[in-house]
């Protein structure tokens, strides 16, 4: 009675290793299987004409942004450059309106006082 009671366990491990191995087996080929459609689309979508030409697009427009960028930043480099000789130059006027008002004064006081003390 023991034997064909073992003979049955044995026989269903078996079939479940069977199963098992066969279920692997499927899920293996089924990812292989899928691995290769990924591998198909994506040198498809490399060698897809649009997809290039909007790469190349993509290219061109950056690399004219950027020189847009360069000339922008040119100009407001001499711009800024420009407002600071001009700064400079009313700083250096004011500075010369000054002296000159500063040396009137102090003749002017300086006769005055001359007058005063005659």
């Amino acid at each position: 009675m023991r034997s064909p009671l073992i003979f049955a366990v044995c026989a269903a491990v078996l079939s479940l290793a069977a199963c098992s191995d066969q279920h692997a087996t499927e899920i293996k080929e089924g990812a292989k299987a899928v691995g290769s459609e990924v591998k198909t689309a994506a040198h498809d979508i490399a060698n897809d004409p649009d997809v290039k030409e909007a790469g190349t697009a993509i290219k061109e427009s950056t690399k004219e942004a950027g020189t847009d960028l360069k000339e922008a930043a040119g100009k407001a480099t001499d711009a800024a450059q420009e407002a600071g000789e001009k700064a400079g130059d009313a700083a250096k006027e004011a500075g010369s309106d000054i002296k000159a008002s500063a040396k009137k004064a102090g003749q002017e006081t300086k006769e005055e006082v001359h007058k005063a003390t005659r």
